[in-house]
């Protein structure tokens, strides 16, 4: 289980307050376990400061407990204790049913954990599904920037796709090797949130929550009270390679979080020195003419000799790159390469210069 999670239960018109996940402890609680007179096992939340002498003997410290922070959740009407819980498990990142009277925590910043309490009659039980969140907690993910920014997550703008209770992990995707990059640009019109799966409406696909993340999109000029329906979502999945054949795919020279460095008159990848763990695509800004799709995928890495095509001193090396298929044009010759041939990346001219070009370099 990863560190930083929200948990979202989503309160749309006509969901009774049942929808809400109950927190089992206020911020900045240590989650306590000992055995009353009967024997039977409690848990208890203590703030941070409290003396431990003033519990039983034999009480354990089980460890610190983070309140998830998101939509519909409640703090007990005791924030310092629990009564009568007598099950801790930890949750996992599938589609899970919580117990009627138990609540949530992440314990030690890592794993997120319930506790079951006395069990009541006629109380339903919840379901609850996880998502991966692709920005880190605390950001959001801006289109003209085409990163992810500092501000304030809105989860309620999720409500168009998702209709029941959900925790976004902070657990940015990578794909391997032998897998493809895929972006999306979705909305309510195209896809649904079903059975712990992003599903495409029109049934053409469906992706498993430990396949994909999901953020909102974005915009500095957009309104500021965009109907929730129009709301649109950058997903980002790892494919298979034969994904390429029905989508444009887009060849990196370097892996994601590396860029182009100079140095002994050559260039090669190195990290970008941002701590940043995703950067998307979106809006591409290069030295070609194109029209990014909704949907395109990203490959890494190119093995060979190859030059640079510099358009802007020499105007023989204006090209574009096909938003069908991806193939890269020289507009002199006529002639196409095809994403095994070329790559782009982004340069940093040198060490003390923070602009960065995008380089598009060709087989020789």
């Amino acid at each position: 289980m990863v560190i930083g999670l929200t948990l979202t239960c989503l309160i749309l018109s006509g969901i009774s307050k049942a929808c809400a996940v109950q927190i089992c402890c206020s911020p900045n609680s240590k989650l306590l376990k000992y055995r009353e007179s009967n024997n039977s096992e409690i848990f208890q939340c203590a703030s941070a400061e409290s003396n431990l002498k003033d519990f039983p003997e034999a009480i354990k410290v089980i460890g610190d407990v983070i309140a998830p922070k998101g939509l519909g959740l409640e703090l007990p009407n005791d924030s310092n204790k629990i009564s009568k819980c007598q099950n801790i498990s930890e949750l996992s990142e599938s589609t899970l049913s919580l117990p009627n009277n138990s609540c949530v925590g992440l314990l030690n910043n890592k794993s997120l954990i319930s506790l079951s309490c006395v069990f009541e009659k006629n109380v339903p039980s919840q379901n609850v599904g996880f998502v991966n969140k692709c920005c880190p907690p605390g950001f959001i993910y801006v289109s003209e920037n085409n990163t992810c920014i500092l501000g304030e997550n809105d989860f309620f703008v999720y409500s168009s796709i998702i209709s029941n209770p959900i925790i976004f992990l902070d657990n940015t995707l990578h794909c391997s090797d032998n897998k493809v990059l895929v972006e999306y640009t979705v909305s309510s019109a195209t896809v649904r949130f079903s059975n712990n799966s992003l599903v495409w409406r029109d049934g053409s696909q469906s992706l498993p929550s430990s396949n994909f993340c999901i953020e909102a999109l974005y915009d500095y000029d957009g309104p500021a009270n965009r109907k929730v329906s129009d709301q649109k979502f950058l997903v980002r999945a790892c494919q298979e390679p034969k994904i390429c054949q029905r989508l444009p795919c887009i060849r990196r020279c370097c892996a994601e979080g590396e860029m182009y460095a100079k140095g002994n008159f050559s260039t090669y990848c190195k990290h970008d020195g941002t701590d940043m763990k995703f950067e998307g695509f979106q809006n591409l800004n290069i030295n070609a003419n194109f029209s990014k799709p909704s949907d395109f995928g990203i490959v890494h890495g190119l093995q060979c000799q190859k030059f640079r095509l510099d358009p802007d001193n020499f105007p023989d090396d204006a090209h574009t790159i096909s938003s069908s298929n991806a193939s890269l044009i020289i507009q002199n010759t006529l002639k196409m390469y095809t994403n095994t041939q070329y790559c782009l990346e982004r340069v940093r001219p040198n060490q003390k210069c923070s602009f960065l070009h995008f380089y598009v370099l060709i087989q020789k």
